[in-house]
């Protein structure tokens, strides 16, 4: 993991859906359906969170 991956200044900032709340360390973990509606919604986490859940970014991901 990089030292970028666990501050809080990457230069981001969304909600993060583990700890319910803002962070400039989030980054995109999870795609979901949004049902009938249209395309997908995304489920972000903070450094804290990706650490402590061992959620890994989708940009990290292999294809």
């Amino acid at each position: 993991m990089d030292a970028s991956q666990d501050t809080d200044t990457d230069g981001s900032f969304a909600y993060c859906s583990w700890h319910e709340d803002f962070s400039r360390s989030a980054r995109l973990v999870r795609l979901e359906d949004q049902g009938s509606g249209s395309g997908r919604g995304g489920l972000f986490a903070c450094a804290s969170c990706r650490h402590a859940y061992d959620l890994v970014p989708l940009a990290d991901q292999p294809l």
